[in-house]
């Protein structure tokens, strides 16, 4: 489980934030991202900012769903880059995601986890990272340490006019921001979509388009792997699904300005199927 209390969520003002949706093991995809985003990486696999205010998100769920080895590759990367862009002051953030949360149980041997057929088959088919860390002491370390360095949300504010909220997922505006362990949940995991087959995400997690307001206060999430980024008002979904073939998105935040980018996925690994049930589905 994550800490009761976090660090201090508020992000700086000054500077300018590419915020990544769900990346699972795609860090091919993320490095060109990042590239077409003003980073360079050098042959050290080290992220050089364009500028001092470049920073980066990403918004939970880095690992599961790819092959082992992009899986590993992408736990690497982020550990050393982590360390390496915030020596002085922090520029690389990372936003808890439902299945960090749920590798951590599993390596960890969490005693609240059940190890019930149905969770044996779970871990297998969802979490395809725990076998990886399982065999890998020293990759397992690294996750934990990332793990660790994960916030539930952060908030970018410019004006009284223009702010950003960013979570791993959608979530009622009541638990949005909130330091207490029921919303950090609701932030980090929505309503189970393969428990509730065949119910439009509408219904579902009808939340998302009730609550949405004609203003530029954003909230920003993943989690939900859409085909495309999905809008409606001031709510966004940036998981565009890259290790299901389609791409990867970001956000790009510089003051009061929301634009977006994506990367397509780039067949460095095979994909992964599902079928879409889409957001904002008017």
């Amino acid at each position: 489980m994550i800490a009761s209390t976090i660090k201090n969520a508020s992000l700086p003002r000054e500077d300018e934030y590419l915020v990544v949706g769900d990346v699972h093991g795609c860090v091919d995809e993320l490095k060109q991202l990042l590239r077409q985003n003003g980073f360079s990486i050098d042959k050290n696999e080290l992220i050089h900012p364009s500028s001092s205010a470049k920073s980066i998100i990403l918004l939970g769920d880095f690992v599961d769903k790819g092959s082992r080895k992009k899986i590993g590759e992408t736990i690497e990367f982020i550990h050393k880059n982590y360390i390496h862009l915030n020596q002085k002051r922090q520029r690389f953030y990372l936003i808890m995601g439902n299945h960090e949360i749920m590798v951590e149980r599993f390596i960890s041997n969490d005693s609240t986890l059940e190890m019930t057929p149905e969770n044996l088959i779970k871990k297998e088919k969802y979490y395809n990272t725990v076998e990886l860390l399982e065999h890998d002491i020293a990759l397992k370390e690294k996750f934990l340490e990332i793990y660790s360095w994960c916030y539930p949300w952060l908030k970018y504010t410019y004006s009284s006019k223009f702010s950003a909220t960013f979570t791993h997922a959608p979530c009622e505006k009541k638990y949005l921001a909130k330091e207490d362990m029921t919303s950090y949940n609701k932030m980090i995991k929505s309503a189970s979509r393969s428990k509730n087959i065949g119910i439009k995400l509408d219904s579902l997690l009808d939340y998302t388009h009730k609550e949405a307001e004609d203003n530029t206060h954003y909230h920003i999430f993943g989690h939900l792997s859409q085909p495309n980024i999905r809008q409606y008002k001031n709510r966004v979904c940036i998981d565009t699904s890259v290790i299901y073939g389609d791409a990867l998105s970001g956000a790009i935040i510089k003051r009061d300005k929301l634009t977006f980018d994506k990367v397509n996925f780039l067949g460095e690994q095979n994909q992964a199927t599902q079928t879409y049930n889409l957001l904002f589905d008017f």
